[in-house]
């Protein structure tokens, strides 16, 4: 299989920097973890269906990224920023369900679903999470806000985030805390360079 990667991690520590750089560099299509078509019905349903169906609605569009995936995998290497381990871990926090629910009901979604070959979590302290999500006022949207305004949401999305990501097995931790971008990008390249097969190794001349 080519090569099939997942940035995942709280609001502002650095995924679109990563996947946008790690992408270039690989000539590697790129997904988010809900497509553009079926973001357009999520500020319905997180609005107005109930739970059974928000969850259901979440499934579905994961299902769906992983037949996208699989399918450009037959062609070059996958980057997806996000992928499940997010929506799982929101659809807790949001609706008060435990994760343990979710993952029984998940689990037979997930056999599938595509695995990728490597999964990140990037992490950054709060402090910095803010200044890095204020810094793009503009373009926050209710999810931003809710890590700008809360330490607890924000270490209890981080700690969501940690068991989803273990349903898969391992992953490894980035933490991004005091770090350039062209840093972080460096070591998430390293990571894949030695935990991905036939990860392409970028030259000085590529770069």
């Amino acid at each position: 299989m080519n090569p099939f990667l997942v940035i995942e991690g709280v609001d502002g520590t650095g995924k679109s920097t990563v996947c946008a750089a790690l992408e270039a560099e690989q000539s590697a299509a790129f997904y988010k973890g809900m497509s553009p078509e079926w973001r357009d019905f999520r500020d319905f349903v997180d609005e107005d269906a109930d739970d059974d169906s928000r969850l259901l609605y979440y499934f579905a569009s994961c299902v769906y990224t992983s037949g996208k995936v699989q399918k450009s995998l037959e062609l070059g290497p996958v980057i997806c920023h996000r992928y499940f381990a997010t929506y799982m871990a929101i659809y807790s926090l949001n609706t008060g369900t435990p994760l343990s629910v979710v993952k029984e009901a998940f689990l037979p979604i997930r056999k599938r679903m595509l695995t990728p070959q490597l999964s990140i979590l990037l992490t950054a302290d709060h402090e910095e999470l803010r200044s890095r999500l204020l810094a793009r006022v503009h373009e926050l949207k209710a999810t931003d806000m809710r890590v700008v305004n809360s330490l607890e949401y924000t270490l209890n999305f981080e700690a969501a985030l940690r068991e989803v990501m273990s349903w898969d097995g391992s992953f490894i931790e980035l933490n991004t805390t005091g770090k350039t971008p062209e840093q972080v990008i460096a070591e998430a390249r390293r990571l894949c360079e030695t935990h991905i097969p036939d990860w392409k190794p970028v030259t000085p001349a590529s770069n």
